[in-house]
């Protein structure tokens, strides 16, 4: 069951294809945020899955993400997120991103429950 209160984490560690510079969003070989954008997006995603009925997923409707430190290739990343509240198909994740103990990205994140067929139907 979808409850509020439930947690997961994941760690990662950077690789050559996580870069800004890859990512065509900078310049440097440091991590990408789009790329700490979508790991924090996976580890949400992640806590429901298993909860899901069969046909359905989630989608992420909104992220408020600050990135706060950078990283470099290699460099070992845990993502933490949390269910913050449930809103009958609208989940909200409070995320925590950290190096270590450096805390290099923080983030609201929304995602809406979908029925898998009925949702991409709309995109014909």
């Amino acid at each position: 069951m979808i409850t509020e209160g439930l947690k997961l984490s994941h760690t990662k560690i950077v690789t050559p294809d996580e870069t800004a510079s890859k990512a065509a969003s900078g310049t440097l070989d440091v991590y990408g945020t789009p790329f700490l954008i979508a790991f924090m997006e996976k580890t949400s995603l992640d806590i429901v899955t298993p909860f899901l009925k069969e046909g359905e997923s989630t989608v992420g409707i909104s992220m408020n993400m600050k990135h706060l430190k950078a990283n470099k290739i290699g460099d070992e990343i845990t993502c933490e997120s949390e269910l913050v509240k449930v809103e009958g198909k609208k989940l909200t994740f409070k995320l925590n991103a950290t190096h270590g103990s450096t805390v290099i990205g923080e983030a609201i994140h929304e995602r809406f429950i979908v029925d898998v067929k009925r949702f991409l139907s709309k995109l014909k």
